[in-house]
């Protein structure tokens, strides 16, 4: 998949699974990206409805000039020991980094459902304050996942019934690419530039 989407699939990913207690119970929690077409009461809760908001230039990780990929770009192949970046074959031009930014809607009927689900999220594997994390597939990137929130609010549905939230600010990074080129490295370097050519007898 192409850039964005490829960000879009791994938050759903990284967040689908999820259970919440309610009793004896544990209830699944449905994700899905961006608001449905159906009205809010037709749907079954909890639910975590995922919106891309915006992608921004991020000049705190700008490169100039040709730069050596530290991954295998999507429709590449590793290398041997590709745990050394320094060993990549790929180099681009002027890479363009990115923020990519979402906010994470938790919408839940009961409060104990949504206290039960922030606090699973804020788990380092899902939406921790520190250290998050995006694994990538395409790329076998993991890429920083900043958070802010969460902030909870209180509302209704279409049916006027009761509708709780915690709203997530989610930035994760990403780069856009200009030409991936695989350069062939130098294999010998000559020094000794003096005249080498024979001397002829007198």
């Amino acid at each position: 998949m192409p850039w964005l989407l490829n960000e879009d699939a791994a938050l759903r990913k990284k967040l689908q699974g999820l259970t919440v207690k309610d009793g004896a119970l544990e209830l699944p929690v449905g994700v899905r990206f961006s608001y449905p077409e159906s009205e809010l009461a037709d749907q079954t809760f909890p639910l975590i409805i995922l919106e891309r908001t915006r992608a921004v230039r991020d000049p705190r990780r700008e490169a100039r000039g040709v730069v050596q990929l530290g991954y295998a770009p999507e429709g590449r192949a590793s290398w041997p020991g590709m745990e050394d970046g320094t060993a990549s074959p790929y180099y681009t031009d002027n890479p363009i980094p990115y923020r990519i930014e979402y906010q994470v809607n938790v919408l839940c009927r009961k409060q104990a459902h949504l206290t039960d689900l922030v606090a699973r999220l804020s788990a380092v594997d899902f939406l921790p304050v520190r250290f998050g994390y995006l694994e990538v597939p395409e790329d076998g990137t993991v890429r920083s996942l900043e958070l802010e929130g969460p902030e909870f609010h209180t509302g209704w549905d279409e049916n006027q019934k009761r509708l709780v939230t915690a709203v997530y600010l989610v930035s994760v990074t990403s780069e856009v690419l200009g030409t991936v080129s695989t350069p062939t490295p130098v294999k010998k370097v000559i020094t000794d530039l003096h005249d080498t050519q024979p001397q002829w007898p007198a």
